[in-house]
Protein backbone atom coordinates (compact mmCIF):
# COMPACT_ATOMS: atom_id res chain seq x y z
CA UNK A 1 0.00 0.00 0.00
CA UNK A 2 1.34 3.44 -0.78
CA UNK A 3 1.60 5.20 2.53
CA UNK A 4 0.93 8.26 0.91
CA UNK A 5 -1.59 7.74 -0.98
CA UNK A 6 -4.10 10.03 1.20
CA UNK A 7 -1.83 12.88 0.36
CA UNK A 8 -1.63 12.40 -3.28
CA UNK A 9 -5.79 12.34 -3.63
CA UNK A 10 -5.78 15.72 -1.48
CA UNK A 11 -3.30 17.22 -3.71
CA UNK A 12 -4.48 15.74 -6.83
CA UNK A 13 -8.24 16.60 -5.76
CA UNK A 14 -6.99 19.78 -5.34
CA UNK A 15 -5.85 20.64 -8.64
CA UNK A 16 -8.49 19.08 -10.23
CA UNK A 17 -11.25 21.56 -8.19
CA UNK A 18 -9.15 24.30 -9.24
CA UNK A 19 -8.91 23.19 -12.77
CA UNK A 20 -12.20 21.56 -13.29
CA UNK A 21 -14.24 22.73 -10.98
CA UNK A 22 -15.95 20.54 -7.45
CA UNK A 23 -18.68 19.46 -9.38
CA UNK A 24 -17.32 18.82 -12.25
CA UNK A 25 -14.46 16.41 -11.00
CA UNK A 26 -15.45 12.88 -10.17
CA UNK A 27 -14.02 9.99 -8.14
CA UNK A 28 -12.83 8.76 -11.04
CA UNK A 29 -10.72 11.91 -12.36
CA UNK A 30 -9.25 11.46 -9.05
CA UNK A 31 -8.88 7.94 -9.17
CA UNK A 32 -6.97 8.31 -12.69
CA UNK A 33 -4.41 11.21 -11.49
CA UNK A 34 -3.41 9.36 -8.20
CA UNK A 35 -2.54 6.29 -10.53
CA UNK A 36 -5.23 4.07 -8.40
CA UNK A 37 -8.54 2.85 -8.49
CA UNK A 38 -11.51 4.41 -7.51
CA UNK A 39 -12.12 2.19 -4.35
CA UNK A 40 -8.96 3.04 -3.41
CA UNK A 41 -10.02 6.86 -3.63
CA UNK A 42 -13.49 6.02 -1.60
CA UNK A 43 -11.57 3.94 1.33
CA UNK A 44 -9.78 7.12 2.40
CA UNK A 45 -12.56 9.42 1.24
CA UNK A 46 -16.10 7.71 0.79
CA UNK A 47 -17.97 10.53 -0.10
CA UNK A 48 -17.18 13.87 -2.19
CA UNK A 49 -17.93 16.16 0.65
CA UNK A 50 -15.12 14.85 3.22
CA UNK A 51 -12.60 14.76 0.44
CA UNK A 52 -13.62 18.27 -0.19
CA UNK A 53 -13.49 18.84 3.59
CA UNK A 54 -9.93 17.31 3.63
CA UNK A 55 -8.74 19.67 0.82
CA UNK A 56 -10.41 22.73 1.72
CA UNK A 57 -8.56 22.37 5.30
CA UNK A 58 -5.21 20.80 4.73
CA UNK A 59 -4.35 22.40 1.33
CA UNK A 60 -6.93 25.88 1.07
CA UNK A 61 -6.66 27.12 4.46
CA UNK A 62 -3.01 26.39 5.33
CA UNK A 63 -1.80 28.43 1.79
CA UNK A 64 -4.39 31.08 2.48
CA UNK A 65 -2.41 31.27 6.22
CA UNK A 66 0.41 34.06 6.86
CA UNK A 67 3.48 32.51 6.53
CA UNK A 68 6.31 32.50 9.26
CA UNK A 69 8.67 34.61 6.80
CA UNK A 70 5.71 37.62 6.72
CA UNK A 71 5.57 37.04 10.79
CA UNK A 72 9.36 37.77 10.92
CA UNK A 73 9.21 40.72 8.41
CA UNK A 74 6.44 42.47 10.57
CA UNK A 75 8.90 43.32 13.39
CA UNK A 76 11.29 44.71 10.82
CA UNK A 77 11.17 47.22 8.24
CA UNK A 78 7.57 49.19 7.17
CA UNK A 79 8.06 49.74 3.45
CA UNK A 80 9.62 46.07 3.39
CA UNK A 81 6.79 44.61 5.13
CA UNK A 82 4.27 46.33 2.50
CA UNK A 83 6.50 45.57 0.01
CA UNK A 84 6.42 42.11 0.32
CA UNK A 85 2.33 41.89 2.03
CA UNK A 86 0.65 39.50 -0.12
CA UNK A 87 -3.03 39.16 1.18
CA UNK A 88 -5.11 35.47 1.89
CA UNK A 89 -6.25 35.47 -1.92
CA UNK A 90 -3.10 36.18 -3.31
CA UNK A 91 -1.01 33.59 -1.32
CA UNK A 92 -3.93 31.14 -2.37
CA UNK A 93 -3.47 31.59 -6.19
CA UNK A 94 0.66 31.57 -5.35
CA UNK A 95 0.39 27.65 -3.96
CA UNK A 96 -1.70 27.12 -7.36
CA UNK A 97 0.37 24.31 -9.43
CA UNK A 98 2.64 26.19 -11.77
CA UNK A 99 1.22 24.42 -14.93
CA UNK A 100 -2.69 26.45 -14.29
CA UNK A 101 -3.06 28.68 -17.39
CA UNK A 102 -6.37 31.11 -17.59
CA UNK A 103 -7.32 33.99 -15.12
CA UNK A 104 -6.74 31.66 -11.80
CA UNK A 105 -8.86 34.27 -10.03
CA UNK A 106 -11.71 32.91 -11.46
CA UNK A 107 -10.44 29.81 -10.25
CA UNK A 108 -10.19 30.82 -6.72
CA UNK A 109 -13.74 32.16 -7.03
CA UNK A 110 -15.24 28.88 -8.35
CA UNK A 111 -13.13 27.39 -5.79
CA UNK A 112 -14.59 29.32 -2.75
CA UNK A 113 -18.22 29.15 -4.15
CA UNK A 114 -17.77 25.60 -4.21
CA UNK A 115 -16.42 24.73 -1.12
CA UNK A 116 -19.09 27.36 0.41
CA UNK A 117 -21.77 24.68 -1.13
CA UNK A 118 -20.41 21.70 0.39
CA UNK A 119 -19.35 22.77 3.88
CA UNK A 120 -21.75 24.66 5.88
CA UNK A 121 -18.75 25.99 7.72
CA UNK A 122 -16.88 27.33 5.41
CA UNK A 123 -18.31 30.86 5.34
CA UNK A 124 -17.21 31.01 8.98
CA UNK A 125 -13.78 29.60 8.09
CA UNK A 126 -13.05 32.08 5.60
CA UNK A 127 -14.91 34.56 8.09
CA UNK A 128 -11.85 34.09 10.89
CA UNK A 129 -9.48 33.93 8.42
CA UNK A 130 -10.29 37.38 7.05
CA UNK A 131 -10.09 38.25 11.01
CA UNK A 132 -7.02 36.71 12.08
CA UNK A 133 -5.31 38.96 8.88
CA UNK A 134 -7.19 42.29 9.93
CA UNK A 135 -5.17 41.39 13.95
CA UNK A 136 -2.47 41.05 12.43
CA UNK A 137 -2.40 43.87 10.14
CA UNK A 138 -3.66 46.03 13.10
CA UNK A 139 -0.87 44.46 15.40
CA UNK A 140 1.76 45.29 12.71
CA UNK A 141 0.52 48.71 12.58
CA UNK A 142 1.01 48.79 16.40
CA UNK A 143 4.37 47.35 16.50
CA UNK A 144 5.56 50.19 13.92
CA UNK A 145 3.68 52.54 16.21
CA UNK A 146 2.57 54.25 12.52
CA UNK A 147 0.06 57.20 13.57
CA UNK A 148 -3.56 55.71 13.34
CA UNK A 149 -6.81 56.79 15.08
CA UNK A 150 -8.21 53.32 14.51
CA UNK A 151 -6.42 50.13 14.00
CA UNK A 152 -8.47 48.06 13.29
CA UNK A 153 -10.14 50.46 10.30
CA UNK A 154 -6.35 50.97 8.74
CA UNK A 155 -6.07 46.66 9.11
CA UNK A 156 -9.64 46.93 7.33
CA UNK A 157 -8.63 48.96 4.58
CA UNK A 158 -4.84 47.74 4.15
CA UNK A 159 -6.54 44.31 3.37
CA UNK A 160 -9.40 45.71 1.29
CA UNK A 161 -7.34 47.78 -0.61
CA UNK A 162 -4.59 44.65 -1.22
CA UNK A 163 -7.56 42.39 -2.07
CA UNK A 164 -8.77 45.00 -4.43
CA UNK A 165 -5.10 45.35 -6.13
CA UNK A 166 -5.56 41.51 -6.62
CA UNK A 167 -8.51 42.00 -8.52
CA UNK A 168 -7.80 44.78 -10.76
CA UNK A 169 -4.30 42.83 -11.81
CA UNK A 170 -5.74 39.81 -12.69
CA UNK A 171 -8.42 41.52 -14.40
CA UNK A 172 -6.16 43.57 -16.10
CA UNK A 173 -4.32 39.99 -17.84
CA UNK A 174 -7.51 39.27 -19.66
Amino acid sequence: MDPNLKQRIIEEAYRLFITKGMKQTSFCDVAVAVHKSKGAVIHYFPSKKKLIDAVVRMRFFPDSQISCEMYSLADKDWNEFLRQYRNPIERVINSFPEHLNGNLLICYMQFVSSAHEYMDEFPQMYQQLLVREQDFLSNVAYGHKISLKDAKAFSRQALNTSIGKTFLGMFSEI
